[in-house]
């Protein structure tokens, strides 16, 4: 005799928290959008930024690790607010991610807490490549597995 079991508090919190992921994403979002100019009181001056594309600003732009891997996480944060991983998610989740990167360089030149170089943005897009492979991979084999049933 099998028994039907209500659902844990813990499995309920994890629905709850769920169904409000995308509020947390807006949130999330206005804060990190907030958080350079924070830094300097929104004392904001006109940016002054690096627009050529040279493959010395690439180079130099590459070498910035710590984006490649923020940027990584924005993009699998924003792949999970569609219902599931399709192009049409990829795709937004790249042009947020292109967007966003976009806006940290215009806010590290008008607050003079960094570099604005267009070629910065380089990164950020490798970042949402490495995660989007990663989503992709991880999908395939998920749905190899699915397709994969034991004989017996």
């Amino acid at each position: 005799m099998t028994s039907i079991q209500s659902p844990s508090r813990g499995s309920t919190a994890l629905r709850y928290l769920w169904s409000r992921r995308r509020w947390a994403y807006g949130a999330y979002m206005v804060v990190a959008a907030l958080r350079i100019p924070a830094r300097v009181g929104f004392r904001l001056v006109a940016p002054v930024c690096d627009v050529r594309l040279t493959l010395d600003n690439a180079a130099r732009s590459m070498t910035k690790v710590p984006h490649i891997v923020l940027f990584a996480a924005f993009f699998v944060i924003t792949v999970v607010q569609f219902d599931q991983l399709s192009r049409r998610a990829l795709g937004w989740s790249l042009l947020a991610t292109i967007a966003l990167g976009l806006l940290v360089e215009l806010e590290e030149g008008a607050t003079r807490t960094g570099n604005c170089r267009l070629t910065d943005v380089l990164p950020d897009v490798t970042g949402a490549g490495v995660a989007a492979a990663i989503l992709l991979v991880g999908a395939l084999l998920v749905g190899l597995s699915r397709r994969v049933r034991p004989q017996g």
